[in-house]
């Protein structure tokens, strides 16, 4: 590939989006020294309103302009956040790379400096997130909690906290580190995975390129987290055999321990009212099959419960 060819790199315009396209194009210029544009893109998802965006698909709305730019050529990679991305991707598209994960936990948000756990709360407290995974999980932890609708960019949701709109929020770990956010009167706590099992993909970052595109292709792989590919590959894998999409109550999280995969993952009925969770442990090599036998226990397991 050229080294002078300029090589057009496609994100949302969010300040966390910008973010990690700057720690994307910090790790591809140690790699490859070629001439690199940052085109930042007002998405769908961040201008309709949450019934527009529960109507027309969810978190495919965060990528699709996105990747339209990328299919017809404008841009030559886009980054995302990999729990953004809806589990069947176009098939002009492919994920070239996944950058190295980051704290997969979410975080309890609060001005309450007294908590220390989210399991401290008790009592009719006030949550704020429009995540159908974190409300179900919040009204089996707590039944007396009231759920308020809370779309947003990180830092306004947290002002919601700052102005005593809402008492509590969750959010992802990830986003706050990233952004290295700190306030004085915000009060931080990390939720353990066995409390609350993350989003498909939570934490990593995915960079996106054009199937036929070699140079990229190429330009991927020398930056490709093999790690973090197997680990949200399978989470992936599980999201796809439930036909999963931005509105599906599930979690899933996979680990590698030594030569040992293993993948947890939970889903809820439609209600919220059951769950079924389930953890599948193979060999690494297997890792995507985990990901769907798991998916299949899960649902058979689930059906029972409701029936």
């Amino acid at each position: 590939m050229n080294n002078k060819r300029k090589i057009f790199i496609g994100s949302r315009r969010s300040n966390l989006a910008k973010k990690q396209t700057a720690i994307a194009l910090k790790i591809l210029k140690k790699e490859v020294p070629n001439n690199f544009h940052i085109k930042h893109i007002l998405s769908t998802g961040d201008k309709v309103s949450f019934r527009e965006f529960k109507n027309n698909g969810g978190k495919g709305l965060f990528t699709k302009n996105i990747d339209n730019l990328l299919i017809n050529k404008k841009i030559d990679l886009a980054v995302h956040s990999a729990k953004d991305l809806p589990g069947i991707l176009d098939k002009r598209l492919i994920i070239g790379a996944y950058l190295p994960r980051e704290d997969v936990r979410d975080v309890l948000v609060t001005k309450n400096k007294n908590i220390k756990n989210l399991l401290d709360l008790e009592g009719k407290v006030i949550f704020g997130s429009s995540s159908p995974r974190r409300i179900y999980y919040l009204k089996n932890l707590f039944p007396l909690a009231r759920i308020k609708n809370l779309r947003g960019n990180i830092e306004s949701r947290i002002k919601k906290v700052l102005e005593n709109k809402i008492d509590y929020i969750l959010l992802a770990n990830a986003g706050i580190k990233r952004l290295n956010l700190k306030f004085k009167n915000i009060n931080i706590i990390k939720i353990s995975t066995e409390t609350i099992l993350p989003a498909p993909g939570q934490g990593a970052i995915a960079i996106l390129c054009r199937k036929n595109d070699e140079d990229m292709i190429k330009v991927c792989n020398k930056i490709d987290s093999l790690n973090t590919r197997i680990l949200v590959s399978s989470e992936r894998a599980f999201m796809r055999e439930i036909d999963g999409d931005c509105f599906t109550p599930l979690a899933a999280l996979a680990k590698i321990k030594g030569t040992r995969f293993e993948i947890t993952a939970r889903l809820f009925s439609k209600n919220g009212k059951y769950f079924s969770e389930h953890k599948e442990i193979s060999d690494i090599n297997k890792a995507i099959k985990a990901g769907k036998i798991c998916a299949k226990k899960i649902l058979k397991d689930l059906e029972k419960k409701i029936v």
